[in-house]
């Protein structure tokens, strides 16, 4: 006989075999147990949480003739030709390959046929999603008045892509990431099932990977299984998930710490030669911070060389790369490129509060008593208004289809760090001489700042012509955008110099780290 692969082997044939959803399998079984049913029913939740299992096991358990406390005895006729794919009353459908309207108006045909075999004919119509729009109109007409021998059970892990038109006729069920606990568990029991050798922390390993998914972790223990010979380790799951060892992770959480920029490129390196899956180092990463902080948080007597605070922020750093690799093809130069858009702030940051010696975000008042931050924010006004006096609508449009063209450059050696810098700002406006650019948060801005000679070469270079660089963060331009409308509406708006030995401005070069200063 053919192998069979353990997540089929092991898919549960009864409600008592589905780890870590219990509110929701006892309310299907009490829904069976008093025949309350509903014709429509919608499963969401990530992937591998034991939808389309209980989808399956519900469609057994209302056609059981034996029914045992809500769920199917396995024994009548009805369950057998369920458990051996035979049951003509239950269809299953994959909505990713058999989305148009065709199909499902071939459902609504097939619907007034009453059930062969069985009391109910049950619809299961997996990533339900991926129905068009003329699709889900064709459903929603079966859905409003269905025959009352027939079941639809939707599944997806998107429901927000499901019109609020058909939710609304379907009893909707969230399920869950499955607990760490649940997770071992029913591991264990296969482990046992099929006398597999594996180390604990090796089992811990694949749980931490699997993501909460059941379907995921079962498929790496059987491909552990077949990759090793005699016992599984913990190195043989990380050299299988394509994550790194926990010590190689923290040596790299201590150079990012200390702005090691060699030993930290060599990594990276590493990670892209090594073919490693950037989303479970990321996530190897996070797991590991977040099990310092809560160690620090409820044990008092663990000692760790990091503080708090810089725990929260190397995670929320972290997670905030982890979104961008999501998105992106080219997840090596974007991972190179935003480490070392984090390790620059946190370079600056160091030097600053070192050459200060106070806290982050406190001003020296032994260098300029005079200067405060006002005076920065009024020039970074005067330098908004001077772009905004003689922009036009032709430079700004000029401007942004040029802007696209930064993406060819996270690749280019020399540019590829301003290019990630600036890809994701937007144009507002475009004069002659400047450029008014939005960014996501101040931090952003400050980045830009500290390679802004960096940035106007590459800007130079993208349209041929040297342009100044004036930053704002969208927040902020969304609460003056019309402020400064009105104003330009009104003739209310003029340009200013900025004279640089200006008593009042000139030791402003201490603060670059929040404004960009005119050359």
């Amino acid at each position: 006989m053919a192998y069979q692969t353990l997540y089929r082997k092991y898919r549960p044939n009864s409600f008592n075999l589905i780890f870590g959803q219990d509110v929701i399998i006892k309310t299907l079984k009490n829904v069976i147990k008093n025949d309350k049913l509903s014709h429509a029913y919608l499963f969401t939740g990530p992937r591998g949480t034991g939808k389309t299992s209980s989808a399956k096991l519900f469609a057994k358990a209302v056609n059981c003739i034996n029914k045992k406390d809500g769920d199917a005895c396995n024994e009548c006729e009805c369950c057998k030709s369920f458990n051996t794919n035979s049951n003509p009353d239950i269809i299953e459908i994959d909505a990713a390959s058999n989305n148009g309207v065709d199909e499902i108006r071939e459902i609504r045909n097939k619907a007034n046929l009453v059930p062969s075999m069985s009391k109910y004919k049950v619809y299961i119509i997996d990533e339900v999603h991926m129905l068009s729009i003329g699709a889900f109109n064709a459903l929603l007409k079966t859905l409003e008045e269905p025959p009352e021998y027939i079941i639809f059970i939707l599944a997806t892990t998107e429901p927000q892509k499901i019109p609020a038109t058909i939710i609304s006729r379907c009893q909707r069920f969230d399920f869950k990431n499955i607990s760490h606990d649940n997770m071992k568990k029913c591991l264990q029991n296969i482990i046992e099932k099929e006398n597999i050798n594996i180390e604990d922390d090796a089992l811990d390993e694949i749980i931490i990977n699997s993501c909460g998914g059941m379907r995921d972790a079962i498929s790496m223990l059987d491909q552990a299984f077949a990759f090793c010979d005699k016992i599984i380790t913990k190195k043989d799951i990380e050299m299988l998930s394509g994550t790194v060892s926990d010590s190689e992770i923290y040596k790299y959480i201590d150079n990012i710490i200390n702005c090691d920029v060699n030993n930290i490129l060599e990594f990276n390196d590493k990670l892209a030669n090594d073919g490693k899956d950037y989303e479970n180092v990321l996530l190897k990463i996070i797991n590991i911070l977040r099990k310092e902080l809560i160690l620090i948080k409820t044990n008092s007597s663990h000692k760790s060389k990091y503080n708090e605070s810089k725990l929260i922020e190397l995670i929320d750093d972290f997670e905030q790369i982890n979104e961008k690799i999501l998105k992106t093809n080219n997840k090596s130069i974007i991972f190179d490129i935003e480490i070392l858009k984090t390790l620059d702030l946190k370079s600056v940051e160091k030097s600053t509060n070192s050459e200060n010696n106070v806290p982050r975000g406190t001003l020296n008042k032994e260098k300029n008593d005079d200067v405060s931050r006002e005076t920065l924010s009024d020039i970074n006004e005067i330098k908004v208004t001077n772009v905004l006096v003689r922009a036009t609508k032709e430079n700004l449009i000029n401007c942004k289809k040029n802007w696209k063209l930064i993406s060819e450059y996270l690749i280019d050696k020399k540019y590829k760090i301003s290019a990630g810098l600036l890809i994701d700002c937007i144009p507002v406006a475009c004069s002659n001489e400047s450029i008014l650019i939005t960014a996501n948060s101040d931090s952003e801005i400050k980045r830009i700042i500290d390679n802004i000679d960096s940035c106007k070469q590459l800007i130079k270079k993208v349209f041929e012509k040297e342009y100044n660089i004036v930053c704002i963060s969208a927040e902020e331009w969304k609460k003056k955008r019309p402020v400064y409308a009105k104003k330009i509406k009104n003739n209310e708006l003029e340009y200013k110099e900025i004279v640089e030995n200006n008593d009042k401005y000139k030791d402003l070069s201490m603060f670059k780290d929040i404004i960009e200063m005119e050359d």
